[in-house]
């Protein structure tokens, strides 16, 4: 149910969320364009990182995301 909460959350903040594998992997595409595979750990820590930037808009979300992620 949590992985649910995680992909409705994202998709509500302008990501789309493909489950591809019985909610294990999951395609993720920002409104950029760019695209990630994610497992549902690293679909989890997305969602947080989404909720502690709430004040920040899905792009700079997503570049403070990158960033972090390298």
């Amino acid at each position: 149910m949590l992985v649910q909460q995680n992909v409705h959350y994202l998709q509500s903040n302008g990501l789309e969320v493909t489950d591809m594998k019985d909610q294990e992997v999951f395609w993720v595409k920002f409104p950029t364009g760019y695209r990630i595979i994610m497992d549902r750990r690293e679909l989890a820590d997305l969602a947080k990182f989404f909720k502690l930037h709430e004040d920040k808009g899905p792009g700079v979300i997503e570049m403070l995301y990158r960033v972090k992620k390298n």
